[in-house]
């Protein structure tokens, strides 16, 4: 029996890229079984696909029904805080959820993301080294998976856990989407190279700002350019457009660059925008002073988002207010129908601890 078959398979921080392939080969055309399709990517054979360079992953290991999955807890990935976002561990696990759950499955098998639920646990800490998604298939049958995760810090800490449920779609019941021929090989000089970059300005909204303005006096400043926007919102193209008293609306443009292994835009970088839409939209009730700490986010995934040239648009909205705990929903749409739906909750902290 081979290696490639039948070992786990540990993969170090380099990998080679085959030129011209497109990211989906060998995943969705029946040639090979998930795992096969995978360990062909990361051994060089087969084209990485373009979100791999976006983040700067790192795949730890591989084998059936599990996966870990690294990436750099780059300041670029920090929300206005100072502090990695708490998008970032939705990203994270819903990548190395897809790699565990692919893992498992036969040749022309393919699934999709149905539902993906985060619990944080504690403060999302401030850039660091790297951090990393393990996940584990805990359930399957013919047409569901169920798997199950978490990310640590570089001691083991950790950080958050997930669970995320896919639907498996035999082979044929599925018609590909026509390939629009572009390479996997997209290194995206405006973003995957930042990485490795300093970041200007880490954290746009100092204590004296919180101190001093309200939620939405700060989400206004960002809008009429008085206060940066967050590095995550740089690095990804995330756009504040609107806010007012319990609603905001982000904008986000879809380009060949967020694309995952099956050729459709990553459900992380959708999950990620949704958080930012939701926790905004919480952040727009606040009074000066106020502490936010991010509690979940659970994203269910409607329809895949193909790269088309247009903008993914997250409205947030609020639907819970309370002085400890607020609740918001956002709704993604892409072309004027709905990819994802999404509930955040957030901890409040009233100003001088008043109740």
């Amino acid at each position: 029996m081979s290696r490639e078959e039948d070992e786990p398979f540990d993969i170090g921080t380099g990998s080679a890229v085959t030129q011209g392939k497109p990211a989906q080969a060998g995943i969705a055309d029946g040639g090979l079984s998930g795992l096969e399709a995978l360990r062909r990517i990361h051994a060089g054979r087969s084209a990485q696909p373009p979100i791999h360079y976006w983040s700067g992953r790192r795949l730890v290991s591989l084998q059936p029904g599990e996966a870990s999955i690294s990436m750099p807890a780059s300041g670029w990935f920090c929300g206005p805080k100072g502090r990695l976002h708490s998008g970032i561990f939705a990203f994270l696990l819903d990548m190395t959820h897809l790699y565990a759950v692919m893992s498992t499955l036969p040749a022309g098998t393919v699934c999709t993301t149905a539902e993906l639920s985060v619990t944080v646990l504690g403060e999302p800490p401030a850039s660091g080294k790297e951090i990393t998604g393990r996940s584990r298939v805990i359930y399957s049958d013919e047409r569901n998976a169920l798997a199950e995760g978490l990310v640590t810090d570089e001691g083991g800490q950790p950080l958050a856990h997930s669970t995320s449920r896919y639907f498996l779609f035999a082979p044929g019941t599925v018609a590909p989407h026509p390939d629009r021929g572009s390479s996997a090989d997209t290194r995206l000089p405006e973003t995957g190279a930042m990485l490795r970059e300093p970041v200007a300005q880490v954290a746009p909204v100092d204590s004296e700002l919180l101190q001093r303005l309200s939620g939405l006096e700060i989400l206004m400043a960002q809008l009429s350019g008085e206060i940066p926007a967050a590095p995550i919102d740089r690095y990804s193209g995330i756009r504040l457009m609107e806010a007012e008293d319990g609603q905001v609306v982000f904008s986000l443009p879809v380009h060949s660059g967020l694309l995952q292994e099956l050729g459709t835009v990553f459900g992380g970088v959708i999950a990620l925008l949704a958080k930012s839409a939701s926790g905004a939209a919480i952040q727009t009730i606040a009074p000066a002073g106020t502490g936010f700490t991010a509690l979940d986010l659970k994203v269910n995934f409607l329809r895949p988002v193909r790269d088309e040239g247009e903008e993914l648009i997250a409205a947030g909205s609020i639907v819970h207010r309370g002085r400890r705990l607020s609740i918001a929903d956002a709704v993604v749409t892409y072309r004027g129908r709905r990819v994802a739906m999404a509930t955040g909750t957030t901890a409040l902290t009233p100003p001088d601890g008043r109740r």
